[in-house]
């Protein structure tokens, strides 16, 4: 074969390229530390590479998660312990203010360190992540949860979502809670019942009582029918005197015959209300209609009858073997209604100087000194500063005070005028009826359904103060289940009454248990009532002796619940048990706050036993509280514990991920230094013979 010199060129080349070609490789791989330089080096391994090498990337970022939540989390219980802390010294000053020997002055300073923790318990609410997030928002993070002030109330303008953060493949992990959760859905009293002080009614709501009624002749008495009614009508018109004037009639419940005209009792201007009423005058049985016990036309009794009768109110007289018998004892009604009301301009009723808590209030004007004798008037008032809204200052009755608009029954109340202080609100209510003085209604914003979706009207709401000294504990539940009975309107109070006729200095004191919404005594199953033939105050009351809601009256029987009360209530006393309902933080240091700026004790009460029952309800919220607040740190610490284990198991897999690259991607440095320097060899003795075989010619041997 014939070798030509261009042959033996391209020969040299090429073997010269091909072992500078894997030496570079090799230098690359040992300079990098990688077998695989590329995926056509090793395309099964690249591919597997790739995608462990994707998973461990993937696990990086659930480490940055997990390392993320566990910041979150920590300032989240850091906040909480804060909070704990905060409630301990509020605890200490809910104890400190019970001291009976404290002044007024070191009440009120009491109450100023609350009203500065108070502040910084909202703050503590509001707080903030390291990215301006707000951790006890729900979902919306961005937005300032909690807002408002001990006179206003705090509402909760978040959420109930959590918002997570992805910490594994698997694992959401929540980072943030609900405000409504940690701070506003804590159940009060004792979870199952809260103890309180008489229940709260609208003070709009008037009793009209009768006596027990005097015999003065029983002998025209026995003449009697079996069944008297006294009966009221209110002259709203004026048709036989001044207007709104009340008149009565005696009937015959068994006939319906008036007593004083022998025929049916009917009302008008030429009916049997012929008697004007006096409260507090004794309504006597005579002067009686021809055909009623002749010649003396004269029953021979007397009923004493207090308080203001509203139109159609009615009191049974019975005949009972020779003796009176009158029933109710009392009636209570309200004499006027309130409509929903109407906005005719929301914005108008959004204008600044609105407080949105306001009260329309009458008067009767009786002396007629700025009108006609028995006028009625009302005032429109801001109940944030008691100032009315006609004359900017103080609400105030009387010739010189601000209620000087008259009221007309079912005539639209607005609430704008021109005079000087102008105002509109762009709203009105409607009120109906005949309304006492002092009565009141509410008008306050809201959405409730009760009322017109912008704001809720309602009587104004009152409650009457212990006179005694009973203190009233959280109360113990003996059987839920029994609480829970379909009988029980979860409405009660325990009442007490001291016999006035009893006047030893160890009279007893006597209760009754009654179910609030019905009136009735849960001893007996009938009407609530002290003294006389009905009285259902039977059970003598002893200071710290439990007092159980069992052995009840069918078909009450046992509603499984027990409370003690420490003390002497005093005649007229109560103390209310409801079903356990939620209430924020905020709430109960406001009613501690309120409590401790008010006075110890009511005017005419004992001791300052007011002020230490109150003062025990916030001790048993702040118990509830502070188990809600460890409750949700427990839940927290459940979180960071579990956010360390997965930590540890990232950290596992990162390993192995790194484990399992090496094994595929990693250079042998002994096969490849020892290939690199082989290469190096070659290459030497390639190029070596190249330059000799290239310098060979025949040209030398000529």
């Amino acid at each position: 074969m014939r070798v030509s010199t261009g042959m033996i060129f391209d020969s040299g080349v090429n073997s010269i390229q091909q072992r500078t070609s894997s030496l570079l490789r090799t230098q690359q791989q040992v300079s990098s530390g990688r077998r695989i330089l590329t995926p056509s080096d090793d395309p099964v391994a690249a591919a597997r590479a790739l995608e462990v090498t994707q998973s461990k990337e993937i696990n990086a970022q659930y480490v940055t998660a997990q390392g993320n939540a566990k910041s979150a989390l920590g300032l989240m219980d850091g906040q909480l312990s804060s909070t704990t802390d905060l409630l301990v010294r509020i605890r200490e000053l809910t104890v400190q203010a019970g001291n009976a020997t404290l002044s007024a002055a070191d009440r009120k300073s009491i109450a100023t360190e609350l009203r500065s923790r108070f502040d910084e318990l909202v703050a503590l609410a509001n707080s903030t992540d390291g990215t301006g997030q707000y951790v006890f928002s729900g979902y919306q993070g961005s937005n300032k949860p909690f807002a408002g002030s001990v006179d206003s109330g705090v509402n909760y303008i978040g959420d109930d979502g959590l918002r997570t953060l992805r910490v594994s493949g698997s694992r959401n992990l929540p980072i943030s809670q609900s405000g409504n959760d940690v701070f506003m859905r804590i159940s009060n009293g004792n979870g199952t019942f809260v103890t309180g002080l008489p229940t709260e009614r609208p003070s709009n709501i008037h009793s009209v009582g009768i006596d027990a009624g005097t015999i003065t002749s029983p002998t025209d008495w026995a003449t009697a029918p079996n069944s008297i009614e006294v009966r009221f009508w209110v002259d709203a018109a004026g048709s036989i005197g001044a207007a709104g004037a009340t008149y009565y009639d005696l009937v015959d419940a068994g006939t319906g015959d008036s007593l004083f005209t022998g025929s049916p009792s009917a009302t008008g201007a030429t009916g049997s209300y012929t008697h004007a009423y006096t409260s507090g005058a004794p309504i006597a049985f005579s002067g009686l209609a021809a055909a009623y016990n002749p010649p003396s036309n004269d029953f021979g009794a007397s009923v004493t009858v207090t308080g203001n009768p509203a139109d159609g109110d009615k009191f049974s007289i019975d005949n009972v073997s020779g003796g009176l018998k009158t029933s109710p004892p009392t009636i209570t009604h309200a004499n006027a209604v309130i409509d929903q009301g109407v906005v005719t301009d929301p914005v108008k009723w959004s204008t600044a100087g609105n407080s949105q808590n306001l009260e329309v209030r009458f008067w009767v004007d009786a002396a007629g000194s700025i009108g006609a004798a028995g006028a009625t008037y009302y005032d429109l008032v801001d109940t944030t500063t008691n100032k009315s809204l006609f004359t900017g200052a103080p609400s105030a009755t009387g010739a010189t005070g601000s209620y000087t608009h008259a009221y007309t029954s079912g005539t639209p109340i607005s609430f704008s005028s021109a005079a000087p202080p102008a105002f509109d609100f762009g709203a009105s209510v409607t009120v109906t009826g005949n309304p006492a003085s002092g009565d009141a209604f509410t008008i306050k914003a809201g959405t409730d359904p009760q009322g017109n979706g912008t704001f809720v009207t309602a009587p104004k709401m009152v409650a009457a103060e212990n006179m005694g000294s009973g203190i009233i504990g959280a109360g113990e539940v003996l059987d839920a289940a029994k609480w829970n009975s379909p009988y029980n309107s979860k409405q009660l109070e325990v009442r007490f009454w001291k016999d006035p006729a009893d006047l030893s200095p160890n009279a007893p004191v006597y209760y009754d248990l009654v179910d609030t919404r019905t009136e009735r005594s849960l001893f007996t199953d009938t009407a609530s009532t002290s003294g006389g033939s009905g009285n259902t105050y039977t059970h003598v009351f002893k200071s710290g002796d439990p007092v159980a809601f069992s052995n009840l009256a069918a078909p009450y029987k046992d509603f499984g619940v027990s409370v003690t009360i420490q003390g002497t209530p005093a005649s007229g006393d109560a103390f209310s048990l409801k079903n356990s309902t939620t209430q924020s933080v905020f709430d109960t240091l406001a009613d501690l706050i309120k409590a401790i700026e008010g006075p110890a004790a009511p005017a005419g009460g004992t001791g300052n036993a007011s002020l230490q029952n109150k003062l025990g309800f916030v001790l048993t919220n702040l118990s509830k509280i502070e188990d809600n607040i460890s409750r949700v740190r427990a839940g927290i610490g459940t979180q960071l514990a579990e956010v360390e284990d997965l930590g540890n198991v990232s950290g596992s897999l990162d390993l192995q991920y790194a484990s399992t690259l090496s094994n595929l991607q990693d250079l042998d440095y002994a096969k490849a230094i020892t290939d690199l320097t082989r290469m190096q060899v070659e290459l030497q003795a390639a190029q070596q013979s190249f330059m000799k075989i290239s310098g060979m010619s025949l040209f030398n041997y000529l």
